[in-house]
């Protein structure tokens, strides 16, 4: 054989390689055009047809690329594809296979350039797919695993990856993201998915770090992008402070309802910068400005949360600390701010910040503190807030619109007073704040139907006999401290405080449901066990508070007193069931006691 022979053997055999590249980017090709997204719409039916048609073709790329010398990226992003197509038609075990296959064939490229890409992917999928399944610890390991290989390549590898439609030899569509963009996008991803496993494995801590770390790439990307969604972006990161509202992380909750706040500004000033031919007159009654009106009043609410939650722990923490400088003989203990600017002070937190948003943040978080609250000076700042953000809640959320949410943002005005009296010290004006709580609840529970709002109006009815109540105390406070004859107005301000108590304990009573077993015993719901005695427990006490020189008014409220104090006794002593649970509360001893007595006291006035 001479030179010449030999040298065409060797184009033939190049020519062939060539011929197989080209063959598999022509199929490639045709499975983008089965499944092109930009297509026409097709019927469900069309569209399993055509993914099935699509896998058809990648098992014959991948029988040849198999064959063939071909590249170990290039025979993994086939299976992933595979993986994709079938996870779609819900072959999901399959699925599993062509991605764990992806996955290994990786596993000492993972860190390059051509790697990086699918690999991040093929754990994603495998993330989604056990949590399909339920089974998030095993979702976690795998999204867990792409974020870890996203963070040594770009804090170790420092090298642009490249498209996988490069690597199979199609040209980028023009327009697309750079793959540079491209390996952020699917990082981000990782970040959501790995936040709603948390939430599902109820990791309370890491959902809102892994969502706080999503709306932080999701700010950054917009940079490029531009295709941020203002309004979805601002409400989860509002939704986010209410986990460090509940763990008492009122920094952290701060930041990210001043980034919430900000954004949604962003996005109001590019809805006013719109062509005023766009803006038309009745602007109001488009879907894209009851939108942003509708979220703009959410954050408000999640602001007000914010104050009253600030006010209630730190009354909270204030009590607490009084109580043990008590135990300790009034040792010197200051309350001060520095020593629980957290809750939990030993914990390594982590305090997630928005660094593009941060310089923007300060005129927004200035207007309410961060620290807990010492005393009335630092209350009321933070309670004219809350009325203001919720005030600004009900320009939405009317009565006559939105019944249930008006009175919800009632009960927040309610508990704004009721926790700001706490720092007056001042009893008249103690008194007025919880007859601003009565004005605002009244108001509500006049409106509402029974029928229809059961739950709140009974939460409703909870509250006003609660704050009746309130200041029957305080009144009853100042007539024991003057140690004076109670004149004709004070006893009629005391009756009919009491009896307006007794009025809404006894609508809450009267609307819950008994249900006879077969032996003729009536019972309560276990969920409303609790509540219910103890509403009777305070008609009992209410009806001995009412002061009357009247013979027969006294014996009539002793009585009913009676009546109230037995009905706890009697269902008490008629359930055996729930007496483990029950005996420690000390109401119910007392109206036990007072069932006893109370009988001797009416003999002797009669």
């Amino acid at each position: 054989m001479d030179n010449s022979e030999v040298t065409d053997k060797k184009m033939d055999k190049s020519e062939v390689t060539d011929f197989r590249q080209l063959w598999v980017k022509e199929k490639y090709q045709e499975v983008q055009a089965l499944i092109n997204k930009h297509e026409v719409k097709c019927d469900s039916n069309q569209l399993y047809e055509k993914k099935c048609k699509a896998i058809e073709i990648l098992l014959e790329i991948l029988d040849v690329l198999t064959k063939e010398t071909f590249c170990t990226v290039t025979i993994a992003i086939t299976h992933l594809n595979i993986g994709i197509l079938q996870a779609d038609v819900q072959d999901i075990e399959i699925a599993k296979e062509y991605f764990m296959r992806c996955i290994d064939l990786l596993e000492e490229c993972k860190l390059t350039p051509e790697g990086i890409l699918p690999v991040i992917i093929a754990n994603n999928q495998m993330g989604i797919v056990y949590a399909q399944q339920r089974s998030y610890q095993k979702a976690r390991d795998y999204l867990e695993q792409a974020e870890s290989i996203y963070i040594k390549f770009t804090e170790y590898v420092r090298l642009d990856p490249v498209h996988m439609v490069t690597i199979m030899g199609i040209e980028e569509i023009e327009g697309d993201l750079s793959a540079k963009n491209v390996l952020e996008k699917l990082h981000t991803l990782t970040l959501y998915y790995l936040a709603q496993v948390c939430r599902e494995l109820d990791d309370k801590c890491n959902f809102a770090l892994y969502c706080h770390r999503t709306l932080s790439k999701q700010l950054s990307q917009n940079k490029i992008t531009q295709d941020l969604d203002y309004i979805d972006w601002a409400l989860n990161a509002a939704t986010i402070s209410q986990y460090f509202i509940e763990n008492d992380k009122f920094p952290q909750a701060r930041h990210h309802l001043a980034a919430a706040s900000c954004v949604l500004e962003k996005y109001s000033e590019t809805f006013k910068a719109k062509d005023t031919e766009e803006i038309s007159e009745d602007m109001q009654k488009s879907a894209e400005y009851e939108n942003y009106c509708h979220r703009s009043a959410d954050i408000a609410r999640c602001w007000a949360k914010y104050g009253i939650a600030l006010l209630s722990t730190s009354k909270e923490r204030l009590m607490k600390k009084a109580e043990q400088e008590d135990e300790i003989n009034n040792s010197k203990h200051e309350v001060s701010n520095e020593d629980c600017k957290y809750s939990h002070a030993s914990e390594a937190t982590e305090n997630p910040k928005f660094v593009d948003l941060e310089p923007e943040l300060e005129v927004i978080t200035s207007e309410i503190t961060d620290k807990y609250l010492l005393d009335f000076d630092d209350a009321k700042p933070v309670f004219l807030n809350v009325r203001k953000w919720l005030n600004k809640a009900k320009q939405y959320y009317s009565f006559e619109n939105h019944a249930s949410d008006y009175a919800c943002i009632a009960q927040d005005i309610s508990q704004a007073y009721k926790y700001l009296a706490f720092y007056e010290e001042n009893e008249d004006r103690q008194a007025k704040m919880h007859k601003r709580r009565i004005d605002t609840l009244e108001e509500v529970s006049q409106g509402l139907s029974p029928r229809f709002y059961r739950n709140i109006c009974r939460e409703i009815w909870l509250e006003l006999a609660e704050t009746y109540s309130k200041i029957l105390e305080i009144k009853i406070d100042r007539l024991q401290a003057l140690n004076d004859k109670p004149t004709n107005q004070m006893i009629a301000k005391i009756e009919r405080l009491a009896r307006n108590s007794i009025k809404h304990y006894q609508l809450y009573v009267n609307s819950l449901e008994m249900k006879e077993s077969n032996d003729g015993i009536a019972s309560f719901s276990h969920s409303d066990l609790y509540q219910a005695l103890y509403s009777y427990f305070h008609i009992g006490r209410l009806y001995n508070k009412i002061i009357t020189s009247v013979p027969e008014q006294k014996i009539e409220n002793i009585e009913k007193s009676l009546e109230a104090y037995s009905f706890v006794a009697n269902y008490y002593d008629k359930h055996p069931d729930i007496q483990e649970e029950f005996k420690k509360y000390e109401f119910i001893k007392l109206s036990k006691e007072f069932a006893d007595v109370l009988p001797l006291t009416l003999d002797k006035l009669r």
